[in-house]
């Protein structure tokens, strides 16, 4: 470790749409925090999830290993208890490693961390709104489409003000009584994920300025298998198509929760700064994966398309990264472990697939890789399953039916033209086509999908949805 190893403070939300921040681009959206964020350091914009679904999402990004290693595809798949991780790597090397919010761990809840004052211990870390009726049967799932709106449960009760208000507290007894040694501190949100419920104040102030954005006719029914299958069934797909004005609800409210989550990130920087850990701290943002956020129709995760696979990806380490800079290099959430362990003077795991960020960050040597790869598996349905690549201005999606898609993201951004049938691009599908092949075997899909443990049930059956862990070890759930 270095002589005065930099802390990190690792800042995750859930489901955030890449393109729904200021320094993204949109007019619309109020993000101060994620702005200046990225005024002060580096915005990936060709950053990619190595899964766009929550719990193989997170496995990959705490192990740097992308699912085809892990086995995990699935939210009830279960990481092996001992993996080698981010967390339990940096606090081998004597890092404080913390970890406030959701995690989405099944099995072993730790995989590292020392710390975790509060959070998904036992449930899925999303509330529901507008409260916890236990006939139902599971924390935060219910009519979350229906829902949407201002939320009804006290602000210091949601998990979002709990995350603000616990980082401060952890925050202030490192500068109390362990002002010297190094941490690692993952706050994860579970906004703008539904429900999708944030204050009232943030709700009003977009509730008459959002638009849908437009959907060609036919755009479902002309889509691969996949992308049928996954919209129709992760995510109400029986609301496709239907009721605009709810569908324009959901989407204010959403940028209403991603507001929140800035705000909250906001707060926690003030302290942060107060405290006089800012100067030597790196600041990541980022999130496990996007959302859909009507584009096509679509809500929720899943599917390759930009809004979904692509993830919003800020670094800020003053005196190294370059300020205000924008990188389109292809990178993923799997490039963090590494980076994470080469900023601060550690050797990085043979484990680790991903790569330091370090050359990019930094403008100094060179990053050995020109592509980046995701995995999905439609929610519970892995005859449903698939690969990506991302390559210069090029994306490639294979299926396991057959199906592929070809798409060039500089001419076409929204992906709305497959040229994998036509005969000019034949050379470029082919080529990538045996990429994807040799990355991810295909023939092995299944083999890998069922040789890994499972949860019984899903953390969201858990009466309640985070918990607090108490200093002597006893937890007791948070309401709602």
């Amino acid at each position: 470790m270095r002589d005065k190893a930099p802390n990190i403070l690792f800042i995750l939300s859930d489901q955030h749409a890449p393109k729904i921040m200021g320094c993204a681009g949109d007019p619309l959206i109020n993000t101060p925090s994620f702005d200046s964020l990225a005024k002060e350091g580096v915005i990936f914009d060709s950053a990619y999830c190595q899964n766009p679904l929550c719990a193989p999402s997170r496995c990959s990004m705490f192990t740097g290993q992308y699912c085809k290693t892990m086995g995990i595809y699935n939210n009830r798949h279960i990481l092996e208890a001992g993996s080698v991780t981010m967390p339990r790597v940096l606090g081998a090397a004597g890092y404080a490693t913390c970890l406030i919010g959701k995690a989405h761990f099944n099995g072993e809840q730790f995989h590292g961390f020392s710390q975790r004052p509060y959070g998904d211990l036992y449930g899925q870390a999303h509330q529901p709104d507008p409260g916890r009726f236990p006939e139902q049967g599971r924390a935060g799932h219910q009519f979350w489409f229906e829902r949407a709106g201002p939320t009804q449960i006290p602000l210091a009760l949601t998990q979002t003000e709990i995350c603000a208000a616990e980082t401060a507290k952890w925050l202030q007894e490192r500068a109390a009584l362990h002002r010297d040694q190094p941490f690692m501190l993952t706050v994860s949100f579970d906004k703008p994920h539904f429900p999708v419920n944030p204050p009232k104040h943030f709700f009003d102030k977009y509730i008459d300025r959002v638009k849908l954005p437009e959907v060609p006719e036919g755009t479902l029914e002309n889509s691969v298998n996949f992308v049928r299958a996954a919209t129709m069934d992760n995510g109400k797909g029986e609301w496709y198509g239907k009721t605009p004005e709810l569908h324009r609800k959901l989407l204010a409210a959403y940028y209403g929760c991603i507001e929140w989550v800035d705000d909250a990130v906001g707060r926690i920087l003030d302290v942060l700064k107060y405290l006089g850990f800012y100067d030597n701290t790196i600041v990541v943002y980022s999130t496990d994966h996007g959302d859909m956020a009507y584009e096509n129709g679509a809500w929720q995760k899943t599917v390759f398309f930009d809004n979904s696979a692509r993830v919003p990806f800020i670094v800020r380490w003053p005196g190294q990264t370059i300020s205000d800079s924008c990188c389109d290099w292809p990178v993923g959430l799997i490039d963090l472990f590494p980076t994470f362990c080469e900023a601060a003077g550690i050797a990085i795991p043979a484990e680790c697939e991903g790569l330091s960020l370090m050359p990019l960050l930094t403008g100094h040597g060179s990053f050995k890789r020109d592509a980046i790869f995701s995995e999905s598996t439609v929610l519970g349905n892995p005859i449903h399953a698939g690969v990506m690549i991302r390559t210069g201005d090029w994306k490639y999606n294979y299926y396991l039916d057959g199906d592929n898609e070809l798409y060039n993201m500089k001419n076409d951004p929204m992906e709305r033209n497959n040229l994998v049938k036509m005969p000019e691009y034949a050379a470029k599908a082919s080529e990538l086509r045996e990429r994807t092949e040799e990355f991810w075997e295909p023939d092995k899909q299944y083999e890998r999908y069922n040789r890994t443990p499972m949860m019984q049930k899903q953390k969201d059956s858990h009466e309640f949805s985070n918990q607090f862990m108490l200093g002597n070890g006893l937890v007791f759930d948070g309401r709602p």
